[in-house]
């Protein structure tokens, strides 16, 4: 290549950075922003990944835990572990003396009353599923001292030197926390039992305080290749102990792993849109950019430079910054990562430096480079058609356009002039247009669909996706010598209570089931009468008659029981099968999702009551805390929760995650939005600048234009607010349903606040893109007309 035109080179690809410092500042800042998200989800995966297999292999939990309540053999059960050598490689029975909130004490006079989680005192295992401390070491406590659950701390900001002291009758036993436990099979509020950690000395001595009920867990280490479906098959048809739900080790993997991962989703996506974004962006500028550099590209042909080399020209542009913003978003998104791995850090691994994230984080900055100059090649193709003649012409780009003249002036009747003149620049130039509506589309899926996602768990219609009816209060009465009683005298007062609207009572009972395959199985059923606090159901309805269930979505799938509305499920009720019809299928998203509801006129299985459950509505006008404090003062033992709160405690950190999530998709929005805005402006106002010197010209003011803009720029804002809105309402509902049917809800309906998504996110939106509207049009009152008609 000559020297002549390597200098024009340069001076060219000077020119567009001197002249193009926004258009060129805003495309790098998208490169950057799509590589910062790209490179932090990569790196959030890469971490989670490690944090998960370190927590695995430290904590060694069990692949079979059947939870159990009443008496037990151990001998029995050695037995059985030997005869299923070939399945099983270790075996551990850990004894969990399970207490209520109300007994334990903290602070100032603080109980952990209020809580939905069971709780249960424990001395750490021997050979398998061990607790650990927040450097993943195996918890050795000492005498008089407690180890924690990371759940409780967050939730009852305790602190490490604090006291918290059990009381059973007229014994107390006080207790310092030494640690905090993370809990492999516990961790998540999802899980709903907590395992605090003891010394054994104070065990025991808690054993003859004689401070709660013992249950136990029941717990399997298979080899390698032992299946676990035949050790679950033999272990029922053992007739082995098994009142209570059985769980298998991916359940846990599963629950531990879902607030990040739902933060890695949300982040790959978002950062899938801003590639996109990013493209059309480079699309926009080639083009503004070609149809300025006319003659520039005219005469570099007529000298004779290759098509080849002209193209290199705009492309090694892109490729330079596509390099450095691939540098910037990669070493930013260690900064970024950090912020979003708060929950991580604690419930998964406090050291997150393996070096795994570093390779996995440069798949971001590698893929967007590509995916850019790709792009870039492909836009850079309309050179070829342009030859020199043409070029210099320099009305090639106009060339093949056929203008309509419609919206005449004389016709309007409704605007003025300035806004009718903007709103018909929108129709007559909507494939311009279209990159801007597109984006505000974006923008406001992005805003909106995570509020709605915050609103819905927040709500308490998401009590339904849980498998509870809507109601105002919740009583959950724990196993005590007194369960029995109690529940049947609280029936009665709120029989005669006439602050109570309506109430239902309802009782868990562990069933044996008959599976696909043809064996037995352990299920949690439900028995009640369910029209009162009624359920939404995906297909049929509740069980009304004798001889009725109703199925939850993962129990009725084909990983479950594989049943349909009209089906038969055959039940064992004391010795004897029952042959029950499958009436609905509802959502629920607890106890691993698989839980069945059953007409009252199902035999209680009174040597398996698992819990009892009262759910109530207060009349109008009855303080509902008051009515709970009440009911909580009468019934020490019980966990007494309005329908909110129990929702909240039970997602716990995903909430918190959301609202994080929530946080940055508006910052990000509202970015897009200016960064989009001003760019496209730009690009516009120096192609109209020829018809901005002559409507100047013939006296509109610098105000006039910047209305007639301001004017066009609303209209498809408010287009792509109304699309937006109506996406993430629709496809938002889709796609979280998509996620949440691996965890037992198919079909979420997500919380639409109308002020939020109708008024106050789309004022905010106006109010920013006015203002970089009406920044961006300042440029008019600066430009020189003769120099204009000059160009």
């Amino acid at each position: 290549m000559q020297k002549g035109g390597k200098l024009l080179f340069l001076k060219i690809i000077k020119n567009d950075f001197y002249r193009k410092k926004i258009i060129t500042g805003t495309v790098f800042v998208f490169i950057t922003m799509a590589v910062l998200l790209g490179a932090s989800a990569t790196n959030i995966v890469a971490n989670l990944i490690q944090s998960m297999t370190e927590l695995q292999e430290r904590a060694v939990p069990a692949d079979i835990t059947q939870m159990h309540s009443g008496k037990y053999n151990q001998g029995e059960i050695d037995k059985f572990t030997e005869e299923q050598r070939e399945n099983i490689e270790m075996q551990e029975t850990m004894v969990l003396l399970t207490l209520d909130g109300s007994n334990i004490h903290f602070g100032k006079n603080q109980t952990m009353a209020g809580t939905v989680q069971d709780i249960s005192f424990v001395v750490q295992n021997k050979k398998f599923d061990f607790i650990l401390d927040l450097d993943n070491e195996k918890l050795d406590i000492k005498e008089g001292e407690v180890a924690v659950p990371i759940y409780f701390m967050e939730q009852y900001d305790l602190k490490i030197g604090d006291t918290i002291t059990v009381k059973s009758g007229g014994d107390e036993k006080a207790f310092v926390i030494s640690d905090y436990a993370r809990d492999f099979e516990m961790n998540s509020s999802l899980t709903s039992s907590k395992r605090f950690v003891i010394n054994q000395n104070d065990y025991d001595e808690m054993l003859e305080m004689q401070a709660g009920e013992l249950e136990y867990l029941i717990e399997f280490k298979l080899n390698e290749n032992g299946d676990s479906q035949a050790v679950q098959t033999a272990y029922i048809e053992a007739g082995l102990p098994a009142n209570g739900p059985t769980v298998g080790g991916s359940i846990f993997l599963l629950f531990n792993a879902m607030s990040d991962a739902a933060v890695v989703m949300v982040i790959i996506f978002i950062s899938i849109l801003l590639i996109i974004i990013a493209s059309l962006c480079i699309r926009l500028t080639f083009l503004a950019t070609i149809d300025e550099d006319l003659r520039e590209i005219g005469v570099m042909k007529a000298i004779g430079i290759s098509k080849k080399d002209v193209k290199n020209v705009y492309l090694n542009k892109y490729r330079v910054m596509s390099v450095a913003a691939g540098i910037i978003g990669y070493l930013l998104s260690f900064v970024l990562v950090y912020l979003f791995n708060g929950n991580m850090r604690l419930y998964l691994s406090s050291d997150l430096s393996g070096n795994l994230k570093y390779l996995l984080s440069l798949i971001a900055p590698l893929f967007v480079y590509f995916m850019i100059v790709m792009y870039s090649k492909k836009i850079l193709k309309r050179i070829d058609k342009i030859s020199a003649v043409e070029a210099l012409r320099s009305d090639i780009m106009e060339r093949g356009k056929n203008r309509k003249y419609s919206f005449r002036l004389l016709t309007n009747k409704f605007f003025s002039t300035n806004i009718y003149m903007g709103l018909r620049d929108v129709w007559k130039r909507f494939k311009l247009y279209r990159l801007l509506f597109f984006i505000f589309v974006v923008c406001t899926f992005i805003v909106i669909l995570p509020l709605n996602m915050y609103n819905t768990m927040n709500s308490p219609e998401f009590s339904t996706y849980m498998g509870i009816g809507k109601s105002d209060i919740r009583i959950d009465l724990r196993r005590t010598d007194t369960i029995t009683e109690d529940f049947n005298k609280l029936q009665e007062e709120l029989k005669n209570d006439s602050d109570i609207e309506k109430y239902a009572a309802y009782i868990t009972s562990s069933y044996q089931v008959k599976n696909a395959e043809g064996s037995w199985d352990y299920m949690n059923i439900e028995t009640g009468d369910f029209s009162v606090f009624p359920l939404n159901y995906l297909e049929g309805r509740a069980p009304k008659v004798e001889g009725e269930i109703s199925l939850s979505y993962a129990n009725a799938s084909k990983d479950g029981l594989n049943k349909k509305v009209g089906d038969e499920v055959v039940v064992k009720v004391a010795g004897t099968a029952k042959t029950l019809k499958v009436s609905g299928i509802y959502q629920d998203i607890t106890n691993g999702g698989k839980t069945a509801k059953a007409n009252t006129s199902l035999s209680i299985n009174e040597e398996a009551v698992l819990w009892y459950i009262v759910s109530m509505d207060v009349a109008q006008g009855v303080d509902i805390r008051e009515k709970m404090d009440y009911y909580q003062n009468t019934y020490e033992s019980a966990q007494i929760n309005d329908i909110k709160e129990y929702t909240q405690q039970t997602l716990g950190n995903i909430i918190d995650q959301m609202t994080t999530i929530v946080i940055a998709g508006i910052a990000i929005a509202i970015l897009i939005a200016v960064l989009i805005t001003a760019l496209f402006l730009k690009m516009l106002l120096s192609k109209d600048m020829s018809q901005i010197a002559i409507m100047r010209s013939v006296g509109l003011t610098s105000k006039n234009v910047k209305h007639q803009y301001m004017a066009g720029t609303l209209l498809v804002l408010t287009l792509g607010i109304i699309f937006g809105v109506l996406a993430s309402n629709y496809l938002g509902e889709f796609l979280v349903s998509m996620a949440m049917s691996t965890m037992g809800a198919a079909k979420i309906e997500l919380v639409n606040i109308a002020w939020q998504t109708w008024l106050l996110c789309p004022l905010a939106l106006i109010v920013v893109v006015g203002y970089t509207i009406s920044v961006c049009c300042k440029v008019t009152e600066e430009d020189d007309l003769s120099v204009v008609f000059k160009s």
